[in-house]
């Protein structure tokens, strides 16, 4: 997963789709895609979002809720005085 905190919402979305509930009455795992889409629009957020390994639906979307989490924290966090952004500004 990349992310950027540009003010330009873009998802790159190469997850395949899996059907079947992931245990959580009422989520099928092929709305993950579309739950991102409304985050990155909302947020304007740019994220790459790519399977690497795995098969099990649950996990799948599990790891891209846990891998959005540390990419934010990364994309975020100060160090020293500088601005996180190639650009010199957030959003």
């Amino acid at each position: 997963m990349a992310l950027d905190c540009s003010g330009r919402p873009y998802l790159y979305w190469d997850v395949p789709a899996a059907g079947g509930p992931l245990g959580t009455p009422g989520f099928d795992p092929q709305l993950a895609e579309e739950f991102w889409r409304a985050v990155v629009v909302g947020a304007g957020l740019t994220l790459h979002v790519e399977l690497r390994r795995g098969r099990n639906p649950h996990h799948v979307v599990e790891a891209t809720f846990k891998a959005m989490a540390r990419a934010l924290h990364h994309a975020t966090r100060r160090n020293g005085d500088a601005v996180p952004s190639t650009k010199g500004r957030l959003g």
